[in-house]
This record gives C-alpha cells, structure tokens and sequence, in this order.
C-alpha cells in the first residue's frame, strides 16, 4: 500500500477557505464530532477530517470500518436557511461535487441515487446527510467517505461491489489536494443549492446517472420490490416504472440495487 502524505489543513486550505478546518488522527466518528462542535456553540461552515475512525457509520446506521490511511473520511458542517422538505435533492447535489472533483483526474464517475458515487458501476464514495438544529438556525452535517486503498479486513464485511481510488490512480495523488478540492467543488455547490435547489443540478444529475435505464430492486415497508429506473424528478425522486406504473421513491425511504 502506498504511504500517504499526513493530512495538513494549510494545505487543504490553500483551495478553499471557506471551511473551518478541524483534523484529527482518529474518531469516533466525523459525523459525531460534527455534531459535539455544533452542541458546543461552534456553528459552519466547518470541516471534520479524521485519518481513521473507530465507529464510522454509513446510511441506515450501518457500521463502517475506517482504518488509517484507507480513505477519505470527512464532514461538512454548513448553515441553511431551508427547511427539511426544501432540503430534498441534496444528498444528490453533494455526489455530483464527489464526481466534479473526481474529473479533476479523469475519473468518469457515476452516481447512484440516493447517496453513492460509482465507477465502473462500483461504489467509490458516499455521501450521510443530517441536519441539526440550532437557535441560531439549522446546520447540515455532510459526510463524505471516499475509498482510497482498503485492506483486506475493511472489506470483508462489504454487501456491495466496491471500488477504491488506487485501482484506477497510480501513485493516489496528495490527500490534502484531494481534500481540498472536494472541499471547494462542496463549497459552490452548497452556495447553488441553497439558492435554488436540486433545480441547479437536474441537468447535470441527468448526464450522470448511474441507475437510469436500469432493472433496480429495493426493500421498502412492503418487502423486496422490482422496477425500471427513469432518472429522477425535480425533487431529486427517484422515478420507477413498475409494470406500467409510477412510483416515485424518496431518499432515506429504501434501499435500491441494480439487478
């Protein structure tokens, strides 16, 4: 495995300074000390990156192994003035700054409604959403996990084909440029975002759709369910022809697989 540069917040912060920037060698979680800071009165925009976690969590509160070094594990901390229904879209927006940042390499990636960011239909990177509510306003808590190089014993336990940065970039480029990057690629499209919604990135979500055209299955209230991918809608809902009728699916509300 390829030793990688330690992280350093100078030279992330040489690509945005608009987050205030918090490293650590090892948490529990980003996203829970995100969280702390925001309960200690320290509101974003922010940054949490740690070089390892000892209770990583992904979406539907899965565990997520996150040894030193294997990957990128870091969260955003951003106000907005949006309530939880205006926020819809969002985790959608967020993949398309991981794709944006990713091109930086020419790295063609897709993504994967609701939260993934794929290669070679493998998922590279994903993305945890929270919102917090604070007197002063709500804050977002944005997490981004975004394979590096896994050891064997952070993929075992994997229920979905993976992929990891070292597969398709040798040497893996400077962490804090990447950091940095995606920090930026972030910034400007939390600033569209809040201005006009997941209508900003429509167009864009359109030519980067990983699942469109697709046979997907997912397991919602009713059990396991089969349909035909059709993009998503204006809200970022996933549109589904299921024998000739259309389901509309929100993020958070299942799990969907290509079949």
């Amino acid at each position: 495995m390829q030793i990688l540069d330690p992280l350093d917040a100078e030279a992330i912060a040489r690509h945005t300074r608009a987050f205030e920037l918090e490293i650590h060698e090892q948490l529990d979680s980003t996203q829970d000390r995100a969280r702390e800071r925001l309960m200690q009165g320290h509101a974003g925009p922010a940054a949490v990156i740690a070089d390892a976690q000892r209770a990583g969590r992904g979406q539907h509160g899965r565990r997520w192994l996150s040894p030193p070094g294997a990957a990128i594990y870091l969260t955003a901390v951003w106000p907005t003035a949006r309530t939880p229904a205006q926020l819809a879209g969002l985790s959608l927006a967020v993949g398309l700054a991981i794709r944006r940042t990713l091109a930086c390499w020419q790295i063609d990636a897709r993504l994967k409604w609701p939260n993934d960011v794929w290669v070679d239909q493998r998922k590279l990177a994903g993305v945890l959403i929270d919102v917090m509510t604070q007197p002063t306003g709500a804050q977002l808590l944005i997490g981004i996990g975004l394979n590096l190089q896994l050891p064997e014993s952070a993929t075992q336990d994997l229920d979905q084909p993976w992929t990891e940065l070292s597969h398709w970039l040798s040497p893996l480029p400077s962490r804090n440029l990447l950091i940095g990057r995606l920090l930026q690629q972030l910034q400007g499209v939390l600033c569209s975002f809040e201005a006009a919604g997941f209508a900003a990135f429509s167009e864009e979500w359109q030519a980067a759709d990983g699942l469109c055209g697709q046979q997907i299955w997912w397991r919602g209230s009713a059990g396991v369910e089969r349909g035909h991918a059709l993009g998503v809608d204006e809200l970022g809902r996933l549109r589904v022809d299921i024998n000739g009728q259309l389901r509309l699916l929100s993020a958070g509300e299942v799990s969907v697989r290509p079949y």
